[in-house]
């Protein structure tokens, strides 16, 4: 509940609209369910490690949703209906999408090959993770741009013109990207003597 609330949260402050804070929050319940469902199947118990790679999860569960609707307020902002909006930005997401969720997964691979009580710790928690994580990106790709197109449609007849807080942090974050790549050949050197001069704790 609490990672839902701040998630909400961080989505109002920047699409300031809450009905995309809802498409995003609604996805992490489901996740999580549809993950116990998975466990179950697969004989795992509610115990504290599958309690913490739930928790570990809630992060990408997150930004699965959020990267979608984001797009999705993206194609809006280019002028395009909301259905063709909502189609054209998951469908451009997809891949993205995938490899981030392979790459965490990735991580908890290793767990797989342990032995004895490492294996009857971690696994469950490893399992917790990937069942919540896969759940949540077949969810992105389906649930979320449908609730999107439903709660949306009353706002957005079309296009949406009004530049959000992210659109301006974005174009603001990429103005100073180009200045520091412009002045590449100082700020390279500079970084590279920050990083040696720092002083360790001892």
């Amino acid at each position: 509940m609490l990672g839902a609330v701040l998630t909400g949260v961080m989505v109002l402050l920047f699409l300031r609209d809450w009905r995309t804070a809802l498409v995003v929050v609604v996805n992490i319940p489901i996740s999580i369910l549809a993950a116990m469902v998975a466990l179950w199947a697969t004989n795992q118990t509610v115990n504290l490690m599958t309690l913490g790679g739930l928790a570990l999860a809630v992060g990408i569960l997150v930004d699965e949703a959020t990267v979608t609707i984001e797009n999705i307020h993206t194609h809006l902002g280019g002028g395009k209906k909301l259905a063709v909006a909502a189609r054209d930005a998951t469908t451009e997401t997809v891949i993205p999408r995938l490899l981030a969720m392979l790459s965490i997964l990735a991580v908890f691979i290793p767990t797989l090959f342990m032995k004895g009580a490492a294996h009857n710790l971690f696994v469950p928690m490893a399992l917790a993770v990937g069942f919540s994580m896969m759940a949540s990106y077949l969810l992105s790709s389906t649930l979320v741009p449908v609730l999107a197109i439903w709660l949306l449609r009353t706002k957005h007849g079309g296009g949406s013109s009004k530049a959000t807080l992210f659109e301006r942090f974005r174009g603001g974050f990429r103005g100073l990207s180009a200045v520091l790549v412009g002045w590449r050949w100082a700020v390279v050197p500079v970084y590279l003597i920050s990083c040696t001069t720092v002083p360790r704790p001892s």
